[in-house]
């Protein structure tokens, strides 16, 4: 990006921010103060949540705890990868809009615990500290010696840094339990191949196996054999479903425009309401 780009768009974000109008309609709304009164868009986003997780708010976002929002956390986290695999700019922004809601929403609630509160500024300061901590070779002394570190490098100090603050007693420590198994098999496998004692932690692959069949250990081995290639296995499985699922959307298209000239009922429909009438006799 040039100068002039930076500078165009520095001054266009910020002409953004000085102009910012409520929605017409609600103009004249009080409770809307807090909104029209913050002093960035940010700040917009924490007024206008406040009020409506407040006593005089949206009844169902006054009721939403942390847990009742990890749904839709999740959810948007989703919704945000599908407009960037897909080149979605329009929807990115405003999934992109959707994942900030939830931070500050989550954060919002945080605030009002009674034992342990904290606020959004403090996650945004130690989440400051922890980036600037994790590139000590980026924010080191003017006057310490530079060394340049590639990318590989780079990656390897940060998870130094990163074991070395959370005093991890094992490569698998931090790594969820909630996720997917195809994303947890992924950070585990990663974690090993990242561990200075990857050649002792890979002979785990091969402990005994209660279960009857190989599935799991096959899929464990393509995770760790795209893993050796620098493929992005879950990546390259989403992409892949979305082309298989646009071929299931042509072929359904095929095969109601047979139906259609033949003068019969839609298959594709028929055949779901055949498999939902069965779903329900399967349930009385």
């Amino acid at each position: 990006m040039t100068t002039a780009q930076t500078t165009t768009g520095g001054a266009r974000a910020g002409a953004a921010a000085d102009e910012y109008r409520l929605p017409e309609g609600f103009e004249h709304c009080s409770k809307l103060n807090p909104v029209r009164e913050a002093s960035c868009a940010l700040e917009r986003v924490r007024a206008v949540v406040a009020v409506l997780h407040g006593p005089d708010g949206c009844p169902w976002d006054g009721e939403q705890t942390n847990e009742t929002l990890l749904k839709p956390l999740l959810e948007e986290t989703y919704e945000y990868i599908d407009a960037v695999e897909t080149a979605d700019r329009d929807n990115m922004r405003e999934e992109l809009g959707d994942m900030l809601l939830q931070s500050v929403f989550q954060a919002q609630i945080c605030s009002e615990d009674p034992s342990d509160p904290f606020d959004i500024d403090e996650v945004c300061d130690r989440l400051v500290d922890k980036l600037i901590t994790r590139h000590p070779r980026v924010f080191r002394a003017d006057d310490e010696a530079q060394g340049e570190l590639g990318a590989d490098d780079t990656l390897a100090l940060w998870e130094r840094m990163k074991q070395r603050e959370k005093r991890r007693a094992s490569v698998l420590d931090g790594i969820s339990n909630a996720q997917g198994a195809l994303p947890r098999s992924a950070k585990v496998v990663s974690r090993i191949r990242k561990s200075a004692n990857a050649d002792d932690l890979e002979t785990a692959f091969d402990a005994p196996s209660a279960l009857v069949d190989d599935y799991a250990d096959r899929i464990l081995e393509i995770v760790r054999e795209a893993q050796r290639a620098g493929v992005d296995i879950e990546r390259d499985l989403r992409n892949r479903l979305r082309e298989v699922e646009a071929a299931i959307v042509d072929i359904e298209g095929g095969i109601g425009a047979q139906s259609a000239e033949a003068g019969l009922p839609d298959a594709g429909v028929a055949g779901m309401a055949s498999m939902d009438e069965r779903e329900d006799d399967a349930d009385q």
